[in-house]
């Protein structure tokens, strides 16, 4: 019987946590968990019977696969309190994009199996894409494992560390740019028409999950939707065009200034040293 703990229960941890049980990877009583004020860890525990304990310590003990979900900042603190109880036997999961792998290995300490993981909201609903890189030592087994808890709850996907946050901004950053950029849309045709903004917001809403469903098809990518709505000549590919001259600059900037975010955060990590 494989235990796992997590450390933090906040947004993506109590998530994590709930989905796993929800998809029957892992069963309420192999599990514990903490927070740091404890409040959302108890309501995790309401909710899917998992074991509360009081500290990083309690969970470490009672753990062969800890995960880490606390802030990046964070994690340097909490390995330095539970270090001693740190072995060879335990794999350790971070779900920190901007915490390097060197730098779990040297805060773990020696031997000590590390994995980063960049998992997305949209593993709610079971869809969408789990970042994964692998540390030094990680054996067929561990890799094995963390494929089939991600895999209950999404599509993870392999991938070379240094691409961490790029891809991340395709994956776990994507559904709040998303819901961002449809926002825009609607909030443009209620300055156009003066339509009622809820009504904009639904149409959009729906119509996003619709496209979504369309592009799950094995024979449907993005070109081909295109090339199914945009008929030559016609109305909707005036819009294409106009998204066509202006969306790559935009989303140049998008990524210049959240990649920028990340290499600050990595300094800021690098600065704990």
């Amino acid at each position: 019987m494989t235990r796992y703990g997590f450390i933090g229960t906040g947004s993506m941890g109590g998530m994590l946590i709930r989905q796993l049980i929800i998809s029957n990877a892992i069963k309420p009583a192999d599990i514990t968990a903490c927070s740091r004020e404890g409040r959302s860890v108890r309501a995790v525990a309401e909710d899917t019977g998992i074991t509360v304990r009081d500290s990083p310590r309690d969970t470490t003990r009672d753990a062969d696969v800890l995960f880490l979900c606390v802030r990046p900042l964070e994690i340097r603190a909490v390995l330095s309190e539970i270090r001693d109880l740190l072995s060879d036997r335990m794999l350790l999961v971070s779900i920190a994009s901007c915490v390097t792998l060197e730098n779990l290995a040297g805060w773990a300490g020696p031997g000590v199996r590390c994995i980063k993981v960049l998992p997305s909201v949209t593993a709610e609903e079971h869809a969408g894409i789990s970042l994964v890189a692998w540390g030094r030592g990680v054996t067929d087994a561990d890799k094995e494992l963390v494929f089939s808890l991600f895999s209950a709850i999404g599509t993870p996907v392999e991938i070379e560390e240094r691409h961490f946050e790029i891809y991340g901004d395709l994956t776990s950053c994507a559904p709040a740019l998303f819901a961002a950029m449809m926002q825009e849309f609607a909030a443009a045709a209620v300055r156009r028409e003066g339509v009622p903004p809820a009504l904009a917001a639904f149409l959009v809403q729906q119509t996003l999950i619709g496209t979504a469903w369309l592009l799950d098809r094995d024979d449907t990518g993005f070109d081909e939707l295109i090339g199914r709505v945009a008929t030559k000549g016609g109305i909707t590919e005036e819009g294409v065009t106009v998204l066509r001259n202006r969306l790559p600059a935009v989303y140049d900037d998008l990524l210049e200034v959240t990649l920028a975010k990340h290499e600050l955060l990595k300094k800021q990590i690098a600065d704990q040293d």
